[in-house]
């Protein structure tokens, strides 16, 4: 049987009709389909163009496409994905039944039967980010129940939107105060904050110690997955009690969260302050330390041996943080300083302060960039 040039065309596009063209077509236009196609398995389905979406283009050539076919298999309320990938001749002309038997297609690789050891590869290339450079993009899918929730929602005032979000949260098996609601409300608002004074306030040191202050969440996340907690702000850490006057004063006293928790003292410098210092190299391939930033290790290394053989043996001190199970024994401590972009264009400067924080037992040296994609990630995920 012999087709017209109008119709391989359109033969053609209904075999192409169930593609998604990565990097040209919109992620935010996908949900599940809410009823399984072929009885068993699920796909995503293209709201817009009213279609279900089985295969993935991840490259178009002039004569082959590089594609991933997924599908999805329903476990519980959930779904487990299932891939595998292919190449398609695209200067082979369609024959009848090509959608359901194509014959273009030039080699086929099935991954059913490993598709947990996949995802567990995949699983450990992500866990790896510090080493690896892999792409930032996130995207959020909502069935197509929420879809239309959220865009009855649209155009209602924050009043509005709170109190329903109250009402259902009162709801059988939702758990949700109204501190929840404020809480992750004014972390979005204090994100902006402190994004905004990233540049605006670079240099001023007392207003990031108050900033931090009222805002303990944002160390409570992502410093080797401790959970911290505020004790004391200016705490002295010897010669008085840790809220009296006097003594050797710091910035913020923390604590581990657990069922044993530790004190934590944190040394809070700025945004601008230099990690390196000089307009060369000292020698090949490594550059000197700023005296901030040595100053500032010196400084918590002396506060952290007074607290330890001074203020934590105070009776005071002790009875009060006793009290609420907090112990010191060889505390930790952690300084924010400074900004990797000040090193983000010169390998060497990298390896350099990289190598020395690394090298640092005891205390973690974190830049208020790092910081902030932290919070940000603690309230992306929230």
């Amino acid at each position: 049987m012999k087709f017209s040039s109008e119709m391989l065309s359109a033969i053609g596009w209904l075999q192409k009709s169930d593609d998604f063209i990565v990097g040209k077509d919109n992620f935010s236009d996908l949900q599940i389909n809410s009823a399984p196609a072929n009885g068993q398995f699920y796909y995503f389905f293209h709201h817009k163009d009213r279609r279900l979406i089985k295969q993935f283009v991840l490259y178009e050539g002039k004569q082959v496409d590089h594609i991933c076919r997924v599908t999805l298999i329903k476990k519980g309320e959930k779904f487990t994905p299932r891939l595998s990938f292919l190449t398609r001749d695209k200067t082979k002309q369609v024959v009848e039944g090509a959608e359901t038997n194509p014959t273009n297609i030039k080699a086929s690789v099935n991954l059913d039967c490993c598709h947990d050891n996949l995802w567990k590869l995949i699983a450990f290339l992500q866990s790896l980010k510090e080493e690896i450079d892999l792409p930032q993009d996130k995207f959020s899918l909502v069935s197509q129940d929420e879809k239309e929730i959220i865009s009855a929602l649209h155009g209602r005032g924050a009043v509005s939107v709170i109190s329903i979000i109250k009402q259902l949260s009162a709801l059988p098996g939702v758990s949700l105060t109204s501190k929840d609601l404020t809480s992750l409300l004014k972390r979005r608002e204090k994100l902006i904050e402190f994004q905004q004074a990233l540049t605006t306030k670079p240099d001023d040191e007392s207003w990031w110690q108050d900033f931090f202050d009222q805002n303990k969440w944002i160390f409570g996340y992502g410093l080797n997955y401790e959970i911290l907690k505020l004790q004391q702000s200016q705490p002295n850490y010897g010669g008085a009690r840790v809220d009296g006057k006097g003594g050797q004063r710091g910035d913020n006293l923390m604590s581990t969260t657990g069922d044993l928790n530790f004190t934590v003292l944190v040394e809070i410098k700025t945004p601008k302050t230099p990690l390196l210092q000089g307009i060369k190299e000292i020698r090949n391939g490594a550059w000197s330390l700023s005296k901030n930033l040595t100053d500032a290790l010196s400084q918590i290394q002396a506060n952290i041996q007074t607290w330890e053989s001074q203020g934590s043996n105070l009776p005071e001190n002790r009875d009060r943080l006793e009290k609420a199970s907090v112990y010191t024994v060889k505390p930790k401590g952690i300084i924010a300083i400074g900004n990797l972009e000040e090193i983000a264009d010169d390998r060497q400067k990298r390896e350099t302060f990289q190598r020395f924080r690394k090298s640092i037992h005891g205390i973690d040296m974190i830049t208020f960039d790092e910081l902030y994609e932290r919070a940000k990630f603690i309230v992306d995920n929230e």
